[in-house]
């Protein structure tokens, strides 16, 4: 009888040391709770794009041209199209025409400083653009 009360007795003295080491291994959590900022950026229904605050129309723009700038050139594209279009008879600027060598890169302000070889190839670009004009005028 005796080994049966030991038997018994055995797996709970066990159970209890085991359940107490485990509760010296727990952690408590702490009662204070971080709040998230306000400026927590969020998918913008209006632009699809993310940012602090989408009733604001400037964030909005910005993030709009943040997310749209080239990824080889860092520029946003539809900034030079006009130029590109007016002065070199472009339809859309073309990174790779204007800025062979992204590292080499010289601005000046939003103005971008054309190395003389770059500015060679557009002056000949518009060349055969005018005579190719030209050549269809003659044809009418």
């Amino acid at each position: 009888m005796e080994e049966a009360l030991e038997s018994e007795v055995a797996p709970d003295s066990e159970m209890t040391m085991d359940s107490e080491m485990v509760l010296d291994s727990v952690k408590v959590a702490s009662d204070s709770v971080e709040v998230a900022p306000d400026s927590v950026e969020s998918l913008c229904a209006r632009c699809g794009t993310f940012h602090a605050n989408d009733d604001d129309g400037e964030a909005c723009f910005q993030a709009h041209r943040r997310a749209h700038r080239c990824a080889l050139c860092g520029l946003l594209h539809e900034d030079y199209d006009l130029t590109a279009w007016i002065l070199h008879d472009m339809e859309k600027f073309d990174c790779e025409m204007y800025i062979p060598d992204v590292e080499k890169l010289e601005m000046n302000g939003e103005t971008i400083i054309l190395p003389e070889h770059v500015q060679k190839k557009l002056d000949e670009h518009i060349e055969k653009m005018k005579q190719g004009a030209m050549e269809d005028a003659k044809k009418d």
